[in-house]
């Protein structure tokens, strides 16, 4: 197989069966079973036992081409279930979504994927695309370096100077004007670093509409070409089997895997790169709640766990997680300590 295509599971069979219909029926209508043999589907159900995983085992078992489902109860988290997709995938390259994600547009993209990994066979870097909004016109192509709602990373949209260079763009912290930040440091800028033009200052809301008009373009939603980037949601993401790094081993439940994953392949001397054709829709809102782990404690021991791995400071921990008592805190951390014997 040159491709798996793998998600993680837990109680979503609607989301899961979309997902891999949209593929199989996209491939199959528009004649191209000779990609759609070069794919595997595969399925890690954190939850096997479920009235979803028992569903979502029988479709896959009885009507998936190159389907194969998991039972994995081991370990109930996003990190550790995405590390078990990538572990088990039989493909050379691993493209990991979420159950309930749609690429934009289907066939094309694929097609355009295949190109990509038979002309890059030996990347070791860590891919991603922009994420396509609800309203099927606004695109996301990354994450800032900006913490919200207890998760570090926010979306944001690179844009083009006249000149070529890259950038993007945050909210100013003391008004409603637009700060610049470069696209992988996020070191503030206030001129472009390749052609010295002074960039607008003008309000952060409403920018996308505004920057265009004054000649600086957005990027990401043409076939441009690979852009390195800070981080991305990882609803969809890409890597070659053979060179995943891995998420943190000791994480558990929902949430800190953004960024950290990012940052741990730059320390590697590796990039986070953007393929602008790589798009994807997901599906945020569940109406039916969600019945996954999902807790502020799991959420701040992983940070702790990840940050005391790849040495970074604590400070932004502290300063976000102000809602849980020092000695949880401390606690985490202790264990990080002894896990890590630093």
């Amino acid at each position: 197989m040159k491709l798996t295509i793998g998600m993680a599971h837990h109680d979503d069979f609607h989301g899961a069966y979309f997902t891999i219909q949209d593929i199989v029926k996209e491939l199959r209508y528009n004649g191209r079973d000779d990609l759609l043999n070069e794919i595997e589907f595969l399925v890690v159900d954190n939850n096997p036992e479920s009235t979803h995983g028992n569903a979502l085992r029988t479709f896959i078992r009885n009507n998936v081409p190159n389907g194969r489902y998991i039972d994995y109860a081991d370990s109930v988290g996003t990190s550790s279930s995405r590390n078990k997709v990538v572990e088990e995938a039989s493909g050379e390259f691993v493209l990991v979504m979420d159950c309930h994600v749609l690429l934009c547009p289907t066939s094309y993209v694929l097609v355009k994927l295949f190109n990509f990994l038979n002309e890059n066979p030996n990347t070791r870097d860590l891919y991603s695309g922009p994420l396509v909004y609800d309203n099927i016109k606004n695109i996301s192509t990354h994450y800032n370096s900006r913490w919200g709602c207890e998760m570090w990373g926010q979306w944001g949209c690179a844009f083009s100077c006249s000149c070529g260079e890259l950038f993007s763009v945050l909210k100013d912290d003391n008004t409603d004007n637009n700060q610049y930040v470069t696209m992988v440091e996020q070191k503030p800028i206030k001129k472009c670093i390749k052609c010295n033009t002074t960039l607008p200052v003008i309000s952060f809301y409403g920018h996308e509409a505004a920057l265009p008009k004054l000649g600086y373009r957005q990027v990401g939603f043409r076939d441009e070409s690979p852009f390195e980037i800070f981080a991305q949601g990882l609803g969809l993401f890409l890597t070659k089997k053979d060179a995943w790094m891995g998420f943190n081993p000791h994480a558990r439940g929902f949430g800190g895997e953004e960024v950290y994953i990012h940052t741990k392949y730059r320390q590697d001397g590796r990039k986070a790169i953007c393929l602008p054709f790589l798009k994807w829709l997901h599906r945020f809102t569940r109406p039916d709640g969600v019945t996954y782990p999902l807790t502020l404690e799991n959420k701040a021991r992983n940070y702790i766990l990840e940050f005391t791995e790849l040495g970074l400071d604590f400070e932004p921990i502290h300063e976000n997680f102000k809602r849980l008592q020092p000695q949880v805190i401390n606690s985490f951390i202790e264990e990080a300590k002894n896990i890590y014997h630093s």
